[in-house]
């Protein structure tokens, strides 16, 4: 009769769906590129190949194939990334496509950035390098100014 409480309890969380058991059952194996990444970028002339700037970045990579990025730009410039990341053709082989919004130096909205990722994640895990291709869009979405292009040098950090 003691442990009818206890049983009683056990019972409805089962019937609740509780139990970490229950729900780890259904997720699916996790990705090696999956996680919280830091990258140095450096964008480039796509013409020339001149360094234009360098700054950081942070990306996540989900479960699932969502990704969300931030960098070390100004705030006020842009706002965070949001998209998708898929593997490639090889084993080691990544893509991330991303979208952010631009802003002008006062504050109004200037379009947004396509930025198409291409890694290689390194036989440790823990390090990738790739690729960025961009391009600017105005505020109507008509892509303005010359492509972008850049390198990254990506650690894992989380």
């Amino acid at each position: 009769l003691a442990m009818l409480p206890v049983l009683t309890a056990a019972m409805l969380i089962q019937a609740c769906g509780g139990g970490g058991n229950a729900v780890a059952q259904g997720l699916a194996e996790a990705d090696p590129v999956e996680g919280v990444w830091e990258s140095a970028v450096t964008i480039r002339d796509c013409a020339t190949g001149a360094t234009v700037r360098s700054f950081k970045g942070l990306t996540v990579l989900h479960r699932g194939g969502t990704a969300a990025g931030t960098s070390s730009n100004p705030p006020a410039s842009n706002g965070p990334a949001f998209g998708t990341w898929k593997s490639g053709s090889s084993a080691s082989t990544y893509s991330a496509t991303f979208r952010f919004y631009r802003f002008n130096p006062d504050g109004t909205f200037a379009g947004a950035q396509n930025l198409v990722r291409n890694m290689t994640l390194a036989p440790d895990r823990d390090s990738m390098r790739g690729t960025i291709s961009a391009q600017l869009l105005d505020a109507a979405n008509n892509v303005v100014g010359p492509p972008i292009c850049g390198v990254a040098t990506t650690v894992r950090i989380g």
